[in-house]
């Protein structure tokens, strides 16, 4: 394990592998980088991976003070510079997502290409109000790990996900700051990132499983992006199936020369 400073906070990452560019894993907010184990491992046989715990996660530095996507994208590029990496793919899951195309927002430059796991992005206008009118005062008082359990167990698994992950991910929200859910909440609702993704000059990959996003739109905002789907899986893609997020980062890795032609 080795470490960054990001805003006066430390952020503990790994790496594997070699090669050009690097992937960036970028995990949920709510969970560690322990999400892509599997992902990393596979990505390192042929590629240059790097993990990290963002703030207030996993083995990183926890503020005193609630935090934002924008700190969690200073977060990944800390990491960047600390590894001398000048070229990546960054690839998000869940709030990761999020966190991913905000680093290519802030620095073009540094992104070879995105990967989106299941994003929190482009969801349905009357469930952003629902979130950001119910859930986020709901996440800001007392008995928050309740409701954040509630709603992730409410809206983020599928029917053939398996117990130990619902124990798993119930585990983690007991681990989290209290001041941490609903400023990053409030972030991810308050915007469909339709700008981000319509700015962006990247090969983009999007890959569904449960989140209500509007592939449609998402096509239009960008015709380029690949989009395809897991099957049999909840949100929790990386753990439920990593053999498939596998083979579709490997096939998006192995096309990108070609996909950044069609982005310049």
């Amino acid at each position: 394990m080795k470490r960054a400073l990001s805003r006066d906070v430390e952020i503990a990452y790994e790496e594997a592998g070699r090669g050009d560019p690097a992937v960036i894993l970028i995990h949920p907010p709510f969970g560690n980088r322990s999400h892509f184990a599997a992902v990393f491992a596979h990505l390192a046989k042929r590629n240059r991976v790097i993990a990290l715990d963002l703030r207030g996660c996993g083995q990183s530095g926890v503020p005193a003070e609630g935090f934002h996507i924008v700190d969690l994208a200073e977060d990944v590029r800390a990491v960047c510079r600390a590894a001398g990496v000048e070229r990546a793919v960054l690839c998000g899951h869940s709030l990761g997502g999020t966190v991913a195309l905000e680093v290519a927002a802030l620095e073009p430059q540094l992104v070879a290409g995105v990967a989106l796991l299941d994003a929190v992005v482009l969801f349905p206008e009357p469930l952003r109000r629902q979130v950001l009118e119910q859930l986020v005062p709901a996440l800001a008082r007392p008995g928050w790990q309740e409701t954040l359990r509630g709603y992730i167990a409410g809206r983020m698994f599928g029917r053939f996900d398996p117990p130990e992950v619902r124990t798993r991910i119930a585990q983690e929200v007991a681990t989290l700051p209290a001041h941490m859910p609903a400023p990053l909440m409030r972030d991810a609702m308050s915007n469909d990132f339709s700008d981000r993704l319509a700015a962006g000059k990247y090969p983009l990959l999007f890959v569904h499983a449960q989140v209500p996003a509007d592939l449609e739109r998402l096509k239009q905002l960008r015709p380029d992006a690949i989009v395809a789907s897991v099957a049999a899986s909840g949100h929790f893609l990386t753990l439920i199936v990593p053999d498939q997020v596998n083979a579709m980062l490997d096939r998006f890795l192995a096309i990108l020369p070609i996909a950044a032609t069609t982005t310049d």
